[in-house]
C-alpha cells in the first residue's frame, strides 16, 4: 500500500502563474509573525518594534535562502546566468540559509534599536517551527525535498507531471511531513519551556533540536547525494550548528533568571 499524490505545484491565476510553495512560505512567515507579534509582550519587547524587526528578517530569510542554494546547486551557473539568481519562481530556497541570513538581518536591526538580539530570539523560537511547519504542507504536495526508497505502507508516489519529484512509480518516505510533524514537536516543546531558561537559551534550544532533527532526516532524503564522508550539505550545515550552539547554551546555563510567565497570562497566548 502507498500514498499517491496527483499536485500541480503551480496553478494560474489568470495569465499569471502562482507558485503554492511561495504561497505556504508567505503563509508560514505571516503566521509566524503574528504568533510573535502577540506573545511580544509576554517577554517584554515592545510591538511596535515587531513590524520593523519583521520586515528586515523578510529580507534576510529570502536572500539569505537563495544564496544558501545556490552556492550549492552550480554557482557556476548562476554567475553565467545571472538574472536567475533573482527567479525565486523556479523554486530553490534552503532553510538553512534562510535561517542564517534572518539572524542576520534581525541582529543588525536589533543593534541600531537598542534592543536585545537574545530577547528577540527567545521570542521568535517557537514561532519558527510553526510558521515552517505552514511551508512543508506544499513542499510536500509538491515533491520538493523528496525522500529516498522506502517499503513502508505510507511511502509516497508522485503522479503529477510537474511535480518536483520523479515520476517513476517509487514509493518514497514523505520527508517533507517528517519534518512537518517534527516542527510541531518543536514547538511544542520549546513553548512548554518558556520561563525556564536564561535568556538565548530557549532559541539556542531551537537550533539544537531543528539540526538534530534535520541531520538524522537527511539520512532519508532522496534529492540531494553526499558530498563528504557519507553525509550531505545539510548534515554537515547541521553539525557546525550543533558545535556552536550546545557550547553556548552549557555555558549560558539552564537557571532561571526571570520571573515565570503566570499561568493567567500564559493560557491566553498558547499557540
Amino acid at each position: 500500500m502507498t500514498l499517491e499524490i496527483n499536485w500541480n505545484p503551480v496553478t494560474q491565476l489568470g495569465p499569471v502563474p502562482i507558485n503554492w510553495y511561495g504561497l505556504t512560505f508567505a503563509l508560514g512567515f505571516v503566521g509566524g509573525g503574528w504568533l510573535v507579534y502577540r506573545w511580544s509582550p509576554l517577554l517584554g519587547f515592545p510591538r511596535e518594534k515587531v513590524e520593523g524587526l519583521l520586515l528586515w528578517i523578510a529580507l534576510g530569510t529570502i536572500a539569505g535562502a537563495r544564496l544558501y542554494f545556490v552556492v550549492q546547486n552550480d554557482p557556476a551557473q548562476y554567475l553565467a546566468e545571472p538574472w536567475r539568481l533573482f527567479a525565486l519562481w523556479e523554486g530553490g530556497l534552503a532553510f538553512f540559509g534562510g535561517l542564517f541570513g534572518a539572524m542576520f538581518a534581525a541582529y543588525l536591526y536589533l543593534r541600531g534599536q537598542g534592543l536585545s538580539f537574545s530577547t528577540a530570539a527567545d521570542l521568535f523560537a517557537p514561532a519558527v517551527p510553526i510558521g515552517s511547519a505552514i511551508g512543508r504542507v506544499s513542499c510536500g504536495l509538491a515533491g520538493m525535498d523528496y525522500g529516498a526508497h522506502t517499503f513502508l505502507p505510507w511511502g509516497v508516489v508522485y503522479l503529477n507531471p510537474n511535480s518536483y519529484a520523479p515520476n517513476d512509480g517509487i514509493p518514497r518516505h514523505p520527508t517533507q511531513f517528517y519534518e512537518l510533524f517534527g516542527d510541531l514537536v518543536i514547538a511544542g516543546l520549546l513553548w512548554n519551556l518558556r520561563g525556564r531558561f536564561r535568556r538565548g537559551s530557549l532559541f539556542l534550544s531551537y537550533l539544537i533540536l531543528f539540526s538534530g532533527m534535520r541531520f538524522l532526516l537527511f539520512f532519508l532524503r532522496g534529492d540531494v547525494a553526499p558530498v563528504a564522508l557519507g553525509l550531505k550539505n545539510g548534515q554537515w550545515t547541521a553539525l557546525v550548528v550543533l558545535l556552536v550552539a550546545i557550547p553556548l547554551f552549557v555555558r549560558n546555563g539552564v537557571c532561571q533568571t526571570r520571573e515565570p510567565i503566570p499561568p493567567s497570562r500564559a493560557s491566553q497566548d498558547r499557540p
